[in-house]
């Protein structure tokens, strides 16, 4: 049995989660799940047990459909936030850089793929988004944005609240 990495209280959520962004002809690879209004980096968290590194790749072949390997780290990324409903979470994320092995497998346009996480059926919208262009969406983590932009791939520490 395979287990997430995160942890429910009744004070708050942690989660340890892992992206990647796959940047093809100056356009990256964002999803939107659930309708909820932002775009983030495909990814999701990791397992006990499983490096960050094989969990980016296993999220990739999952839910993009398309083997990738990691060309560099490019931030480790430490958020305190809270929901719309009040919730407290605490979340910290690793963000690769990847490059795709041999053929895209996915569209290079928008589409839609649904998934069960946790036996609740999750709809993952992806988008590609030219780079020049980033500061258009809403994206989070917001912080990764100039980073993204600029194609600065030198790893980076983040803390947010």
């Amino acid at each position: 049995m395979k287990y997430d990495i995160k942890l429910d209280t009744e004070i708050g959520k942690f989660k340890y989660r892992v992206s990647g962004a796959l940047i093809v002809d100056n356009k990256i690879l964002t999803v939107q799940i659930m309708d909820n209004g932002f775009y983030c980096l495909p990814g999701g968290h990791a397992l006990l047990g499983e490096f960050s590194s094989e969990s980016i790749i296993r999220e990739y072949e999952e839910e993009v459909k398309t083997p990738v390997s990691i060309k560099c780290p490019l931030a480790l990324i430490e958020s305190i936030f809270e929901r719309k409903d009040g919730s407290k979470v605490h979340e910290v994320g690793v963000t690769y850089i990847l490059e795709k092995e041999g053929e895209l497998k996915v569209p290079f346009e928008d589409y839609t793929i649904f998934e069960k996480d946790d036996d609740i059926e999750k709809k993952l919208d992806f988008k590609w988004i030219d780079l020049e262009k980033l500061d258009n969406y809403d994206f989070r983590p917001s912080i990764l944005k100039e980073q993204l932009k600029n194609k600065d791939f030198n790893f980076k520490h983040y803390t947010t609240n």
